[in-house]
């Protein structure tokens, strides 16, 4: 009862446009829209956006073959840790928001930082539920670093799923809050979507809407800069 749910939504195919046609990766990309929704948040507010929003960012820290593909033993454990990233909120054009998130991300992989992090749980069974919990773990014992959000994307199936004969139409992901955050924000994909499960607190975060049509909007923005 002391919590609020709002969700967004895009393409797969959308995303892959905008990495080919501007640059970055898919996640990148992804959190571009996300930085453009908290800017349009802050400013619906009368706050200033002459800062970053610093979230966590959950990842996994398996190693990887030459394909990029993470490996490992054959065992159904889960290696995760943690970057913290700076969306900047303060960057007004869409294309240049998404060039200074890319090469941050880029810096903290060349860094090491998530690999460096302990990988903080060992659990069995599918990876995605555990994946979208371990966001709040990681933010509670992450709270000294001024985490102001967390983002958790979860790569899902990208084919249709039945249950009792019945197709599964959309899947909106949950993650819930943790520490002093007050917004998180869940990525799932499936079946050409990506959808976002955003969780709010109740008595702060009336307006998770507006944050929610925002990372749409810098979603359309950059579809069509990219086309």
């Amino acid at each position: 009862p002391h919590r609020r749910y709002s969700w967004a939504s895009t393409t797969v195919e959308d995303i892959k446009r905008v990495r080919k046609e501007l640059g970055g990766t898919f996640n990148d990309v992804i959190l571009a829209a996300i930085t453009s929704g908290f800017r349009t948040l802050l400013e619906s507010r009368g706050e200033s956006v002459d800062r970053v929003v610093r979230t966590l960012v959950p990842v996994s820290v398996r190693r990887r073959d030459l394909a990029g593909r993470a490996v490992g033993d054959g065992a159904y454990d889960n290696k995760v840790s943690a970057m913290f990233a700076e969306l900047p909120v303060g960057v007004a054009d869409p294309v240049e928001r998404l060039d200074v998130v890319s090469r941050q991300l880029a810096g903290l992989k060349e860094s090491n930082q998530a690999v460096a992090g302990e990988a903080l749980t060992s659990l069995s069974g599918f990876a995605p539920p555990i994946l979208l919990a371990v966001g709040t773990r990681l933010a509670t014992k992450a709270a000294q670093r001024n985490v102001n959000t967390i983002t958790t994307n979860v790569p899902g199936p990208q084919h249709t799923l039945y249950v009792v004969g019945r197709r599964m139409l959309t899947a909106f992901p949950y993650v819930p809050l943790g520490a002093q955050c007050r917004i998180a924000i869940a990525i799932f994909s499936y079946d050409g979507q990506v959808n976002f499960g955003v969780t709010g607190d109740y008595d702060t975060t009336s307006d998770i809407d507006v944050l929610c049509h925002a990372v749409e909007h810098g979603m359309s923005e950059l579809v069509a800069l990219a086309t």
